[in-house]
């Protein structure tokens, strides 16, 4: 026998039965090739981001609904094809009727034409607010260091408008507070105690040795998204009561330069005065009053998910459905070029899913349950399409015996990972997959365990706590169906450190272990659809 030979018989003879037999074909469809294919067109520059609500989506739901009908799949409504379009509302700044006016005592107005976003949000859909303005230079209260910079100013009712950052040296630092500068300059230090002296607003501006005009200049898609804000439409909604508290909001340094200047003040000088003295200079700008008005304008938008199946064999048991489930969208553009391509979130999940669909249809028989494909679209803004489908099913939800969830399947770990300051990273290695759910199953979880074994995995729980404090069992689209105590599981390689960041794209994929997590979620979903008994849930999530 020769050497070949031998290597092919000791793999026949320690390879678990099931592989060799009825899933062989299924796995063999399962090629780099192919899934580099549909990665490449999906998280190319040119689908934008997949935004939701973007052109770039739509490509990206049409070239699924093609390959969902290349593959075989069945629509669940043959009359509405592929497509579950729900409704989205757009709330976003009507920048024509928004804006900030100083008033001073003389009847003199000076209108500030640039950009403010309200960080703390409104649900109404025009606000006023009117008042002194107080200039508190840091914002700072500071007892260890003796730095109060409101001691004799009372802001109350009042707009507070203060400076990023902490008093610093001429080249940035701020020796002088040693190692409390970077806790003292954060917005979670300040923020507390001025909103406790209960002011009509804070307005926060960079300060002038930053350099820095706006957020606009430094993080546009944060600009973007306190901009515009999306929620899932829905009949008959019930009021919603403002956010209490004084609002937040980030404006353009010239709109404080034109406050301190009312004073007949440089905010450069003001601020170079602070930094030498230590010394506050707060003060009320006498006669000087705000108006802050914001209004929103309404948009509908309407947003696809994809959805298909294949019938399972079992006359009685093809009536329950195994449900493959990964999001679709992205985060888009960051409004200067470039592109959050999102090759392994999840650009990953979604492509594993029409490989397992091939890999499915590829086999002489079906299992016994039948089995699903659902491409959801909102899961990167609040989870929108699997909560509407979770509400409104393509087919009755009690004939969903479980899910499985893939998002960011396609990474192993690298040393960029390791050594990223990046904090919270749950990328896993090679031969490892992070598991998340099985808690209302124990079938489900048995089934995962083996499937592991027998495909020569690891199985990675530490995240699989409901109570971790980085909860992700709730942070992606599966929660939707546990919650209507539907047993989950949902798969991933774990966050790293391109994750939502512009450099996620195709090429840093390793198709290697991409091939072998697709590969490993088909043979869990054909075993939870070929299993012969019922898909039992022992430990519903609404008895939790």
């Amino acid at each position: 026998m020769t050497h070949k030979a031998i290597i092919i018989s000791v793999l026949i003879t320690c390879m678990p039965v099931f592989q060799m037999s009825a899933q062989k074909k299924g796995l063999k469809s399962i090629q780099e090739q192919d899934l580099k294919m549909h990665m490449d067109f999906l998280a190319s520059d040119e689908l934008e981001g997949r935004a939701t609500g973007e052109p770039g989506l739509d490509v990206a739901a049409r070239y699924l609904a093609v390959q969902a009908e290349r593959a075989g799949l069945q629509p669940a409504d043959p009359g509405a094809g592929y497509f579950q379009y729900y409704t989205l509302q757009e709330r976003a700044y009507d920048r024509a009727k928004s804006g900030i006016v100083l008033a001073d005592s003389t009847g003199g107005r000076t209108f500030n034409q640039q950009n403010f976003y309200l960080l703390t949000g409104t649900k109404k859909d025009h606000l006023e607010i009117e008042g002194e303005v107080v200039f508190a230079g840091y914002g700072i209260k500071d007892e260890e260091f003796g730095f109060n910079e409101f001691e004799g100013i009372d802001i109350s009712d009042r707009i507070v408008l203060i400076m990023d950052r902490a008093p610093m040296n001429e080249d940035g630092t701020a020796s002088q507070f040693g190692e409390k500068y970077n806790s003292m300059m954060g917005l979670r230090n300040k923020i507390p105690y001025i909103a406790a002296q209960q002011p009509k607003a804070i307005i926060i501006v960079f300060s002038p040795k930053t350099g820095i005009n706006s957020i606009e200049d430094v993080e546009p898609q944060f600009a973007d998204y306190l901009e515009r804000s999306m929620t899932l439409k829905k009949e008959n909604e019930e009021p919603v009561s403002e956010i209490p508290g004084p609002k937040i909001i980030f404006a353009h340094r010239s709109l404080a330069e034109q406050v301190v200047e009312a004073a007949g003040k440089s905010l450069e000088a003001v601020q170079r005065e602070i930094d030498n003295t230590l010394e506050s200079q707060s003060f009320l700008v006498e006669g000087l009053t705000a108006k802050i008005e914001l209004t929103m304008k309404k948009k509908d938008l309407d947003i696809p998910n994809v959805f298909g199946m294949i019938e399972g064999s079992d006359p009685e048991l093809k009536n329950e459905l195994v449900l493959f489930l990964a999001h679709f969208d992205h985060v888009g553009t960051d409004g200067k070029g470039g592109v959050f391509n999102g090759a392994d979130d999840n650009a990953s999940g979604t492509v594993a899913l029409l490989e397992i669909a091939e890999a499915f249809q590829a086999e002489k028989k079906m299992p016994g349950r039948s089995v699903g494909f659902l491409w959801v679209s909102g899961e990167e803004i609040g989870l929108f399409g699997s909560a509407y489908f979770a509400e409104h099913p393509m087919l009755p939800l009690e004939e969903i015996a479980a899910v499985i969830n893939l998002d960011m399947v396609g990474r192993v770990a690298m040393p960029e990972d390791r050594e990223s300051e990046r904090g919270g990273l749950t990328i896993v290695g090679r031969d490892s997959v992070k598991v998340i759910g099985a808690q209302q199953s124990a079938l489900l979880m048995k089934i995962n365990e083996e499937t592991l074994e027998d495909m020569r995995l690891h199985g990675n729980y530490t995240y699989n706590d409901v109570n971790h404090p980085e909860r992700y069992f709730y942070r992606s689209d599966h929660i939707n169906f546990a919650r209507k105590d539907i047993p989950v599981l949902f798969y991933s390689t774990g966050t790293h450190a391109d994750y939502h960041m512009l450099t996620d794209d195709p090429e840093r994929i390793d198709y290697e272990k991409f091939r072998r997590m697709t590969a490993f979620c088909f043979m869990v979903g054909y075993n939870v659809a070929g299993h012969k008994g019922a898909i039992t849930v022992d430990n519903p999530m609404t008895k939790w």
